[in-house]
């Protein structure tokens, strides 16, 4: 799937936007605050449905404008159209896939498929486990058709237990929620585990023409013991009721799930050079566009915001050659236009973005 035109407006500082890209390398061009970055956020929110910059919505909305617009068609690899929208006001946001009002945001990350590059994607490494468990859930939830269901089944069922807990229920109450907790957290479980073994086959060749580097390795981490009790989560659950109900919430289970990287045994940060843990995440977002075209036949949308400029020039050359053999749809962002001296990148189709537009350059 690729976006063959998209059309922007309010939308931060860009006013009114209209580009025809190509299926392959896009390069965005301009001077700071130019509104390169804005570009690719429209796009990210398109398929994701939230902002990678901030949790306001509001803020997105252009200063005098009554509302942002973002609408992309999308081509598919076998002929198929479809154009998908998504608007914003003061109050609420509304969506569109081929015409139809949507609420669910998950129709519309469906169709944008997109995966983003830029200069805080090492907190994939070094945040907290919540960044990786998303990391997971996006693969899965493109790859497994059951996934949301499994994952909305249990989100649910663990704040109906935390109610209850809150609450301080009757065992029975709680009974009910631990069994339909326990369900649920087999089937996350089992996907989350598979979902790890296939990302640890797909980094093997990234990481040796990023980093030269083979031994690598997927720790995933479920979010509760294998023993003393084995695999029963249920079991789990009863016998740290009681600490539960002091503090009020569930302590175990795949909400607490985690994944690691092991290369050669050690831990990215004692392995690898803080430009060579940057060659890493590089490599572990491709993976992920690896699995996605794997499962689905389609190749995802790559956005790359000032990425090269964090790297030293010769990992910055490896990276943008690497990125621009992916045979998937890429927008890239640049200052100016050194890029388009690379072979790979000479037949990129390049936009000046300038007083809230953009322009092809031809």
């Amino acid at each position: 799937m690729h976006v063959a035109r998209l059309d922007i407006s309010g939308f931060r500082n860009l006013r009114q936007v209209r580009i025809e890209a190509s299926p392959g390398l896009n390069l965005l061009i301009g001077a700071n605050a130019a509104g390169k970055t804005s570009l690719l956020e429209a796009l990210y929110l398109l398929g994701r449905g939230r902002s990678f910059r901030t949790r306001q919505p509001r803020e997105l909305i252009q200063q005098g404008a009554p509302c942002f617009r973002v609408v992309a068609l999308l081509h598919g690899s076998a002929g198929q159209r479809v154009s998908v929208g998504i608007e914003r006001g003061p109050h609420e946001l509304s969506a569109r896939v081929a015409g139809q009002a949507t609420r669910s945001l998950a129709v519309l990350a469906r169709q944008v498929p997109v995966l983003l590059l830029n200069p805080d994607s090492h907190r994939l490494l070094e945040d907290g486990p919540q960044q990786r468990r998303r990391f997971m859930d996006w693969g899965l939830f493109h790859a497994e058709p059951g996934f949301l269901d499994a994952w909305r089944r249990y989100d649910s069922a663990l704040r109906h237990r935390n109610a209850a807990l809150r609450m301080g229920a009757a065992d029975r109450v709680v009974d009910a929620w631990d069994g339909e907790l326990s369900a649920a957290a087999a089937m996350l479980d089992t996907q989350r585990q598979a979902f790890c073994k296939a990302l640890e086959g797909a980094l093997q060749p990234l990481t040796a023409a990023t980093l030269a580097q083979i031994g690598v390795r997927v720790e995933y981490r479920r979010g509760w013991p294998l023993e003393p009790s084995g695999d029963d989560f249920a079991s789990w659950l009863r016998a740290g009721r009681g600490t539960d109900r002091q503090q009020a919430h569930t302590r175990l289970g795949p909400h607490r799930a985690d994944f690691s990287l092991r290369l050669d045994g050690r831990t990215p940060g004692m392995a690898l050079s803080r430009g060579q843990q940057k060659l890493l995440v590089v490599a572990l977002v491709l993976a992920q566009a690896a699995l996605y075209r794997q499962h689905t036949g389609e190749a995802c949308i790559l956005l790359v915001d000032d990425l090269p400029a964090e790297l030293d020039p010769d990992n910055r050359g490896r990276v943008m050659r690497i990125l621009a053999a992916q045979d998937a749809q890429l927008f890239a962002t640049a200052i100016e236009g050194g890029l388009l001296d690379q072979a790979p990148w000479r037949m990129a189709r390049c936009f000046q973005l300038a007083d809230g537009t953009a322009r092809e350059m031809v």
